[in-house]
C-alpha cells in the first residue's frame, strides 16, 4: 500500500509540473466540499493532526489546497534539531517549514499573490506536502466554500 501511495504522490507532482489538470486525470483523493464557513478546513486539520490552515471571517479558503500527507519512517534533522512533522510546498521546493504558523502565512501570501486581496478565488491549487512520522499517507483536498451571494472578485 505504501508503494502505491508513493507512486500516486509522484504522479500528482508530475501532473502538476506538466500543468495537467486534476480534472483530466482521476487520482484517488478525499475532497471536502460544502458551504462557506462550515468547517471543511477544520475537518482536514483534524485528520492531519496539525493546525496550519488560515482562519478568519467570510471566505478564507480561496484556492483549492491539495494536501499530500506522507508518512515518514524517521524524524527529519534540520539545523541539528529532529522534527516529527515538516512541510514543503510545490512552489517552494527547496524550503522546509517546521512551524505551522509559517505554513499558514505561506498559504495566505501565495493565495493573495494569485487571487489578490479582495477575496477573489481561483481554481489554481496550492500543493502542500505534510511529512510526518505520526500520520498515515493520504491525499486530501480543501476546496473554497460554496456561496449564494458573490463575494470579492468572483471568477
Amino acid at each position: 500500500m505504501d508503494r502505491y501511495l508513493a507512486t500516486l504522490n509522484k504522479l500528482q507532482d508530475v501532473f502538476t509540473a506538466a500543468k495537467v489538470s486534476a480534472k483530466e486525470i482521476d487520482i484517488p483523493q478525499i475532497v471536502v466540499l460544502g458551504s462557506q464557513s462550515t468547517g471543511k478546513s477544520s475537518v482536514l486539520e483534524n485528520i492531519a493532526k496539525q493546525n496550519f490552515l488560515p482562519r478568519g471571517m467570510g471566505i478564507v479558503t480561496r484556492r483549492p489546497l491539495v494536501l499530500q500527507i506522507i508518512q515518514e519512517p524517521d524524524k527529519k534533522v534540520i539545523n541539528g534539531k529532529r522534527y516529527d512533522t515538516w512541510v514543503q510546498f510545490l512552489h517552494e521546493k527547496n524550503k522546509v517549514f517546521t512551524n505551522m504558523v509559517e505554513v499558514q502565512k505561506e498559504i495566505i501570501d501565495d493565495t493573495n499573490k494569485t487571487c489578490g486581496v479582495n477575496k477573489g478565488i481561483s481554481d489554481d491549487p496550492i500543493h502542500l506536502k505534510l511529512h510526518s512520522t505520526k500520520i498515515p499517507s493520504l491525499t486530501l483536498v480543501d476546496l473554497p466554500g460554496l456561496t449564494k451571494i458573490p463575494v470579492g472578485d468572483p471568477p
